[in-house]
């Protein structure tokens, strides 16, 4: 497993995850104690089965390399324009996958949401993060109002200091209002959302 961005907070709770089912290496800046790092994918020289990326969108190009060269690939990196996203997935097909958020309740909660929109009208779209958190909007709050299809113009973004990553919209009609919230309570939530979908594209257990 090669995980770009292995240094990063995301990257680096995948390497913790995975370093006992994998031999891991690194593609980032800095060194990190008992893995091998490369400055690119192409400086690898051993087979690489998968490549892992929670990096950043200026690093866009490592994953044209993975697709071209035909890896199993898994991004969870945002900022990213839709159009690179769709070049990536056509060229690498089944190889390929790209997710903003990985937990599993964010997929029930896109689902609820489209469900509700079809009966009442949208009157408040809040995402929040820490402020650490580089986009605004949020790639989670992107995927959701192309989930909706809605502009996002519509979505309110919040960055607030230690903040959890909280989606939440409400709904209305004249009478009544319906409110909608999901809270990442533990990052622990997008490593079982992400080890569920690596071991699919894998078919096989880890």
């Amino acid at each position: 497993m090669a995980i770009i961005g292995i240094n990063g907070k995301m990257g680096s709770k995948l390497y913790e995850y995975y370093k006992n089912s994998f031999d891991i290496v690194g593609v980032d800046l800095y060194p990190k104690d008992d893995v091998l790092i490369y400055k690119s994918l192409s400086d690898i020289k051993d087979k690489i089965d998968v490549v892992v990326d929670f990096s950043d969108c200026s690093l866009y190009s490592e994953l044209e390399y993975a697709v071209d060269n035909k890896i199993l690939t898994l991004s969870g990196t945002t900022g990213y324009e839709y159009s690179q996203i769709e070049k990536l997935k056509a060229k690498g097909n089944d190889l390929f996958y790209w997710s903003a958020n990985y937990s599993k309740g964010i997929s029930l909660f896109t689902d609820i949401i489209k469900e509700v929109n079809e009966k009442y009208n949208l009157f408040d779209f809040i995402e929040i993060h820490a402020s650490t958190k580089k986009d605004s909007p949020s790639g989670t709050a992107k995927m959701l109002a192309d989930a909706l299809n809605i502009g996002y113009e519509n979505i309110q973004s919040l960055r607030l200091l230690h903040a959890p990553a909280i989606h939440q919209l409400m709904f209305s009609s004249n009478d009544e209002m319906i409110i909608i919230r999901h809270e990442v309570i533990s990052s622990h939530a997008f490593l079982e959302g992400f080890d569920t979908k690596l071991k699919e594209m894998m078919n096989s257990d880890i």
